[in-house]
């Protein structure tokens, strides 16, 4: 049974013969009528402070919960774009790589292809300069054979020559050096 302050005031005491006195029982009565009453409002209002404290606490929990989340997701995110730079660094330099195997390769070619060039141009050089001691021997020839009482043309023999070792075109007469007229 939950006693009041109205309860205490309004209690009346049955009176015996030497009994308590009632003007002291009346005081202590309102006395504790008041304490009671002050001890229900602080009741009261600590019930208020834990129930907001409570909101409090569950909000601050939720919100714990949501930074919790938002951390863990954070943290996931993080990581995907790490793993997901590292996989396209790894493209990349795996492209670059390729990329350097061709241009090398292809330099290569080049160099093999500039070195055939070289290659032929010195058999090129090597065939003309045979060519030019064959036809200086044949002047030299010409220059020592005897004269058989004729005169002769003195490119005759070149002419012959050439037309041997294919310096002569169809147009005519081309030697090694002259432009045809």
């Amino acid at each position: 049974m939950t006693i009041s302050k109205s309860d205490l005031l309004t209690h009346t005491f049955s009176k015996k013969f030497f009994g308590y006195r009632p003007a002291e029982v009346d005081a202590t009565l309102r006395e504790a009528a008041e304490t009671l009453d002050r001890l229900a409002g602080e009741r009261a209002e600590l019930l208020r402070r834990i129930a907001e404290m409570e909101r409090d606490l569950r909000e601050y929990k939720e919100r714990e919960a949501t930074l919790r989340d938002t951390l863990m997701t954070t943290q996931t995110i993080v990581v995907d774009m790490k793993d997901k730079a590292r996989t396209e660094a790894a493209a990349l330099v795996d492209e670059a790589r390729r990329q350097a195997d061709e241009l090398a390769e292809a330099a290569k070619r080049r160099v093999a292809g500039e070195n055939a060039r070289i290659e032929a141009l010195y058999r090129q050089r090597e065939r003309f300069e045979q060519q030019m001691r064959d036809l200086l021997l044949a002047h030299a020839r010409l220059l020592n054979a005897p004269d058989e009482g004729r005169e002769r043309d003195p490119l005759d023999g070149a002419r012959a020559l050439a037309g041997e070792q294919g310096g002569e075109t169809a147009g005519g007469d081309f030697l090694f050096g002259e432009e045809p007229a």
